[in-house]
């Protein structure tokens, strides 16, 4: 019993909240001043007049003439009014009559409805002007329609819009629907690229030029620097004393034991004066021997000694290189600083000479022959 009691109440409370909205509006459209009868007649009859020679009467081209002249103007009310009049005049057919206008009082000015006849159809249109202005305010054009129109154009709007809907779905499917290849293109450009790249690859891995010297390059290197230290050497030396037989001035000894003279470079000219000026390097003597001469006028070697004969000082290799002659045989006897082999190093004729007075007693290696550092040579007693 209470609660239908309460639901009693909340539809009462309802009912009373729209009576009192609609006294509510019925109260402010009452506020407004009524219109003036002479006015409203000078109006009724200004609005027919518009109504029938500056609009019905015109033709279409001047219609759209006007549109543009409200559209240059910026007037949005008579460029929207006249465009959707055009649009209409089709249904509407040709005009007929004006029948009458009401004129009505608003807040900031005048309202008229003018109803007119057409072939087809009747129309409303509704003008606004501003009581102060005279400006235009409102223009609607509003055909009448049967119900059987009204229904057909719905059901028209329907279909259009059920087929625009229908459209983009198909197309957003259809867009999802080829997602599916954006793998199958990502695939195929990575094979592409994984062919294109091993392609390139042995451009990029091409062998480098192998080095001329056929020397480790550790050992190139400890070569070059004891020859730029023997060249420091030689040059800074104390050359006081007296000159060999050969022209040559004694150069220092190494810690080594060994001795910094002047050789000459095969490109040069076996003469002794360019000897003297070519650059200096280590040999295993002390100067003061003789030009070396070419290797086409070189001694042939004699055959290496046996084992047994070898002599007690050793005359060893400086340094890794190539025996381009023998100048000595077993059985000679030399004096300290005479030229026993020629030993190519660095593109270099080297003068291996004897470190002391003896004989020799053994050679051991054969012109061409290849040698490394430290390497035995020849042997004296």
């Amino acid at each position: 019993m209470k609660q239908w009691f309460r639901k009693a109440a909340l539809c009462f409370a309802l009912a009373l909240s729209v009576l009192t909205l609609a006294a509510c509006g019925n109260s402010s459209k009452d506020t407004v001043e009524p219109i003036d009868p002479s006015v409203k007649s000078a109006l009724e009859e200004q609005a027919k007049q518009y109504a029938e020679q500056s609009i019905y009467a015109l033709s279409d081209a001047e219609i759209e003439s006007q549109i543009k002249s409200a559209y240059k103007t910026k007037d949005e009310i008579t460029y929207n009014g006249l465009t959707n009049y055009l649009n209409d005049k089709d249904r509407l057919g040709a005009f007929v009559s004006v029948d009458d206008a009401v004129a009505s009082k608003t807040e900031d000015g005048y309202s008229i409805e003018i109803n007119s006849t057409f072939e087809n159809r009747t129309l409303k249109l509704t003008l606004g002007l501003n009581e102060l202005t005279g400006k235009t305010t409102e223009m609607t054009f509003e055909p009448h329609y049967s119900l059987a129109e009204q229904m057909t154009d719905a059901g028209a709007n329907l279909l259009v819009g059920m087929g625009t809907v229908f459209c983009v779905l198909i197309f957003i499917a259809w867009v999802i629907s080829m997602f599916k290849y954006i793998s199958v293109f990502e695939k195929k450009m990575k094979d592409k690229k994984d062919k294109k790249a091993p392609a390139e690859a042995p451009k990029a891995a091409a062998p480098a030029p192998k080095a001329a010297a056929p020397a480790p390059a550790a050992k190139q290197d400890d070569v070059m620097q004891a020859v730029i230290a023997a060249a420091i050497a030689a040059y800074e030396a104390d050359t006081a004393g007296e000159q060999s037989e050969n022209g040559f001035v004694p150069g220092p000894t190494l810690q080594n034991g060994l001795f910094v003279r002047p050789l000459r470079s095969r490109s040069f000219a076996p003469a002794a004066a360019e000897a003297t000026a070519s650059a200096p390097v280590v040999t295993s003597v002390a100067p003061a021997a003789p030009a070396a001469t070419p290797v086409a006028a070189a001694a042939p070697a004699p055959a290496a000694a046996p084992a047994g004969a070898q002599g007690s000082v050793k005359v060893e290799s400086p340094m890794p290189g190539k025996i381009l002659a023998v100048k000595k045989s077993v059985g000679d006897t030399v004096k300290s600083g005479d030229v026993i082999l020629i030993l190519e190093a660095m593109k270099m004729e080297n003068e291996i000479v004897a470190p002391q007075d003896g004989t020799v007693a053994s050679i051991n290696v054969s012109v061409g022959d290849s040698v490394e550092s430290g390497a035995t040579l020849a042997t004296l007693n």
